[in-house]
């Protein structure tokens, strides 16, 4: 319901519905999501496996997870969420789960479709597609979409704070003998004027949408390429899938980084001090050149990345069995992925309302490679036997690493194999209400780094809970419990580390982390073709640390036994309701997101600490005015909420604020 009616290109909102799942805005557009699921660790969604029709999209999932690049949400049919012990088929991460964004399939017949949009802050937005078969058995697609906006910060002295994205799909498959061979090519683009700079309280409180002049010159650009094939057969009175793949993801990121004689988040926390508000004034553009006391130069640098990731895959599943039925599926999968990093340094001044580029010698701060290889082996049987569906499975991961840092002439090998066992169980105590059952053995891989035998993340979760079906509609209340022997936590730049501690991994020790999943929908009816869809969703989360420990990440610091966990929200919610018949839909979508820690603590929030509670309301509306065209608005944020959605890295920064678009979409 939730991609249909509202047609979201942002991923964070299409997720708002599902419980258990936490989406952590921070450009308002969903460029760069953080996701996680049952109270993991959100920042980038490194905790998450992320997989488009069940291949991995992260740029490099073992050595480096942070997902800097994500598809539009707006090119997928449908988003498949797995938690629990679903998710050790998956992988690598299975601790929270796992997320599986399903493409257009190649049509039967020849079809398309073409889709404008236009909007506020210079939104526009083209999707188009089309496909179909040749009498010969040969099928084909082709998708483009364009997603740009001018944005909606407003940058001191003037300039771009909006983004451009295009993704072009080509599929092409043809039935050989008994089988189907599928090709896939992807290619995707994004260049975007964002910063990690935020704003002081004071001068949030003042225009939420403000940017510092010292971000002028901030912009990402990436670019993304991939190939897959798939080959589709029965075989061994069972079907067999197997996938070859690769990609290729080059970005570029120029930053603000911080100055060269203050740290900017201590600045940002204090910015009223003597010394620390001229550095304030050096933000806003102030000229402070011949200041006693004035700032030295403006740290901003290139984040070059490169990342190359391959595999080849195999599924074999069989169905039998009549008094006890099974369905019995075995896969395999080797994994290579590098993840090259170079990142340096300028020194530029502001001076008359602009920022140039100063004498001071460029700086390497990063230069290293990680690369992993890895093979997993899983199986997974579902078996149905009177009230009784039971699902044992098992997951394997020879894992081998390696890093080197050519800043410090240094290398380190690191290899290991986990095996994470999981079982579930659903009762049926009647045809109305089943109960469930779970628990697996979680597993995240160590990060590749200069230290040896270094520790992944690993832990043992359950969930308990029921499934009601009535002509109330269908309640599902799931109760979850992941109890962390150790919780690890990678540095980026997104949370705050500096350019030293990068990549780094951090270990917490013991973590709990519990909480209730409670899910709700029904559809009224009202007369002759007139209805009412209703859905609810609700996570309440407790996630705490065990032990005491000190980290340089500053999402940690000093932590003692009891803090809460940062960025995990104890309460979340969401209810949409619409209203339809044959030709027009209407629906509205209501959010509320507890208020969050950006570092690990306990006791009351401090003023300017910690992301806003907010509650955030969408509306859409369809119109079909015939067959082949329908006309559709949505206003996002309709009460234009002011809130700080992260103050990481670098001060406080906005949510989307009240923004309308228009859409027209033909198909044929």
């Amino acid at each position: 319901m939730t991609l249909e009616a509202f047609q979201y290109t942002d991923i964070n909102r299409a997720l708002n519905l599902d419980p258990g799942v936490y989406a952590r805005e921070e450009d308002g557009f969903g460029l760069r999501p953080n996701i996680g699921l049952r109270g993991g660790t959100a920042d980038r969604s490194a905790k998450v496996v992320l997989m488009e029709d069940g291949v991995l999209i992260g740029p490099a999932p073992y050595s480096a997870p942070a997902a800097y690049f994500f598809p539009l949400a707006r090119r997928m049919v449908g988003i498949e969420v797995f938690k629990g012990p679903a998710s050790i088929e998956f992988g690598p991460q299975t601790i929270g789960g796992a997320i599986n964004m399903i493409s257009a399939p190649i049509p039967n017949d020849s079809q398309g479709s073409v889709e404008l949009s236009a909007g506020s802050y210079g939104y526009r937005h083209l999707h188009a597609r089309g496909g179909g078969q040749t009498e010969s058995g040969t099928g084909y697609l082709a998708e483009f979409m364009h997603f740009a906006s001018d944005g909606f910060k407003e940058l001191d002295g003037g300039g771009d704070t909006g983004f451009s994205k295009n993704e072009l799909i080509l599929k092409g498959s043809r039935e050989i003998g008994s089988g189907t061979l599928e090709l896939r090519l992807t290619y995707a683009d994004e260049i975007s004027d964002e910063t990690y700079l935020g704003l002081t309280q004071a001068d949030f409180d003042a225009n939420p949408l403000r940017r510092y002049q010292a971000s002028a010159l901030d912009r990402m650009e990436w670019d993304w390429y991939s190939g897959r094939i798939d080959w589709k057969q029965r075989w061994l009175d069972g079907d067999l899938t197997v996938t070859g793949y690769t990609q290729r993801l080059d970005r570029a990121w120029r930053k603000f980084n911080n100055f060269a004689g203050a740290d900017i988040r201590l600045l940002l926390a204090n910015p009223d001090s003597p010394v620390n508000q001229l550095f304030v004034n050096e933000l806003n553009g102030a000229d402070t050149d011949g200041v006693s006391g004035s700032p030295d130069d403006i740290r901003s640098g290139t984040n070059d990345r490169s990342f190359v990731a391959s595999g080849l895959q195999a599924q074999q599943r069989w169905k039998f069995g009549e008094r006890v039925k099974q369905t019995l599926s075995i896969g395999a999968r080797w994994h290579v992925d590098r993840v090259r990093r170079l990142h340096d340094e300028f020194g530029f001044e502001q001076s008359n309302g602009r920022i140039f580029e100063n004498d001071q010698p460029r700086d390497i701060t990063t230069d290293n490679t990680g690369y992993t290889q890895a093979l997993s082996l899983r199986a997974r049987d579902e078996i149905r036997s009177g009230k009784w569906t039971v699902v044992p499975g098992l997951r394997v991961e020879a894992i081998g690493n390696s890093f080197t840092n050519r800043l410090v002439g240094a290398k380190n090998d690191n290899d290991y194999l986990v095996i994470l066992p999981g079982i579930g169980a659903i009762y049926s105590l009647n045809e109305s209400i089943d109960l469930v059952l779970g628990a697996h053995e979680g597993f995240s891989p160590a990060t590749p780094s200069l230290t040896r035998n270094l520790d992944p993340e690993s832990s043992l979760n359950y969930e308990v809970g029921a499934r009601w079906r009535s002509k109330f509609g269908r309640f599902e209340a799931i109760g979850f419990l992941n109890d962390y022997s150790n919780l690890t936590a990678i540095c980026t730049i997104s949370s705050g580390c500096l350019p030293s501690e990068l990549d780094t991994q951090t270990n917490a020790g013991e973590v709990r982390t519990q909480g209730l999943e409670f899910g709700w929908n029904h559809q009224f009816e009202f007369g002759p073709g007139l209805r009412v869809p209703v859905l609810l969703s609700y996570t309440y989360t407790d996630a705490e640390f065990q032990e005491a420990f000190f980290s340089t990440n500053p999402q940690f610091g000093d932590v003692q036994a009891g803090f809460e966990l940062p960025y995990v929200p104890a309460n979340r919610a969401n209810m949409t309701i619409g209203l339809t018949n044959e030709t027009w839909t209407v629906n509205l979508s209501a959010t509320y997101v507890d208020r969050m820690r950006d570092v690990a603590g306990s006791g009351d929030f401090l003023n300017n600490e910690g992301s806003d509670a907010y509650t955030v309301v969408d509306l859409a509306a369809h119109y079909d005015w015939s067959d082949r065209l329908r006309f559709s608005a949505r206003v996002d944020n309709v009460a234009d909420n002011e809130y700080v959605v992260a103050r990481r890295p670098f001060g406080a920064r906005p949510g989307k604020p009240r923004t309308l678009q228009l859409v027209a979409a033909w198909k044929y």
